[in-house]
């Protein structure tokens, strides 16, 4: 709160109003005029020396400075070892509680890391001018493209908390229960495709996926796709720099195929530019930890 607004509540008080029309006319709690009024009463000054009171921070502003610039050289550092670290340059050792206190004052917690996956230099370099050479493709162009990948899900929750709201009474409520299985439940593997024209075919894939199998979707999927949805069109067909994808024989069938559909080149490391992982959206696939007959 300002002087000037202390000085407005002292001023009405003085001049009769009440607590209650003095709070309401400056649109204050009742207890913060009475506490205005109360230390103006007692010491004759609007504000209370009770307000600097408190112990007094054991870290100057230049051992801030050298605190945030310990963290930031190195984010991974443990707790421990920032307060070893900052101690080393001060004359009074501090406790980690009092270095978590301050991280915490210059809005550093300590968080779980997200996990990323790892990008080279090169690679990096190689998505950025993917970007660039993409980055003037009118919507026409990218009508034409057809996403692709593969994608794996587990059958049952196997790992993790799934929390619940019921009474003691519908502890055994199969809405209330997690189904569980021997040896986790295993996982299915799918490959799909979709096209601005509409979603492809999804082709569920047992075991281990080799390039054999990888030609058998394309001859069997994606071709009549592209003859039905894409009739005589030229599309660009997405898939990534999986080994089964880049083998030999896959890039064979493209170029026999090549009057009919074209290969999307496309840059290392890069799932996040496929558009077709948004469509395993939990707005679009159900639960299978809540749904298991979904196998079926």
């Amino acid at each position: 709160m300002s002087e000037f607004q202390r000085g407005m509540i002292v001023g009405a008080r003085l001049s009769g109003a009440s607590v209650t029309e003095t709070a309401n006319l400056l649109g204050l709690a009742r207890s913060t005029v009475s506490a205005v009024m109360t230390a103006y009463t007692k010491e004759g000054k609007t504000t209370s020396s009770k307000h600097n009171s408190g112990r007094k921070s054991k870290l100057a502003d230049r051992d801030r400075r050298v605190l945030k610039r310990i963290v930031a050289r190195k984010h991974k550092q443990s707790l421990s070892e920032i307060t070893s670290e900052m101690n080393s340059h001060l004359l009074d050792p501090v406790s980690s509680k009092t270095v978590k206190r301050e991280l915490h004052a210059a809005n550093i917690y300590g968080r779980v890391a997200i996990r990323k996956l790892l990008v080279t230099p090169t690679n990096a370099f190689k998505r950025r001018q993917w970007c660039r050479d993409h980055k003037c493709w009118s919507p026409q162009q990218w009508q034409q493209v057809i996403w692709s990948d593969e994608s794996s899900f587990t059958l049952f929750q196997t790992t993790g908390r799934v929390y619940v709201w019921r009474t003691p009474k519908e502890v055994f409520n199969p809405e209330c229960l997690l189904p569980t299985v021997k040896h986790g439940g295993g996982s299915i593997m799918v490959w799909g495709a979709i096209s601005w024209r509409g979603l492809g075919p999804l082709v569920i894939l047992h075991g281990r996926i080799k390039s054999n199998h990888y030609l058998s979707i394309l001859g069997d999927h994606v071709h009549p796709f592209v003859q039905t949805v894409f009739p005589g069109e030229r599309p660009l067909f997405q898939d990534d720099n999986a080994p089964i994808h880049t083998a030999r024989c896959v890039q064979e069938w493209f170029e026999e195929h090549d009057d009919a559909v074209d290969h999307l080149a496309w840059p290392p490391q890069s799932p996040d530019f496929n558009i077709y992982g948004n469509i395993w959206s939990p707005k679009f696939v159900p639960d299978f930890h809540l749904h298991p007959d979904f196998r079926n």
